[in-house]
């Protein structure tokens, strides 16, 4: 039962990562991506929570979102969430290395 919790977390929380990695802060003409450093950072904090819930938690939960974000790409009209530019393949890429570095991260020993 928590693994199937931890995949619905993961999807849940890479579909709020589709929507937030966009957003930008405007100063001095410069573009700051806080959305796309709040994904991300939300994302290795949750894979770390996940793994304390159950063994291998996080990779439970980086199913989840590994197939949100696969759905969105093989949906008809492609993904309207997750553009195919430097900030798409930003959040893309940080968090696929987020999850990774937070199950790889996470000690076995002792469970």
């Amino acid at each position: 039962m928590k693994r199937a919790a931890l995949v619905v977390l993961g999807a849940y929380l890479g579909l709020l990562g589709a929507f937030v990695h966009r957003h930008v802060w405007r100063l001095h003409g410069v573009d700051w991506p806080w959305g796309l450093v709040l994904a991300v950072l939300v994302t290795y904090v949750v894979v770390l929570a996940a793994d304390r819930i159950a063994p291998v938690g996080g990779a439970w939960l980086g199913l989840g979102w590994g197939i949100v974000l696969l759905a969105q790409q093989f949906s008809p009209g492609g993904s309207y969430l997750v553009a195919s530019d430097w900030l798409g393949w930003s959040f893309t890429l940080g968090s696929v290395g987020a999850i990774v570095v937070g199950v790889i991260r996470t000690p076995r020993l002792g469970q």
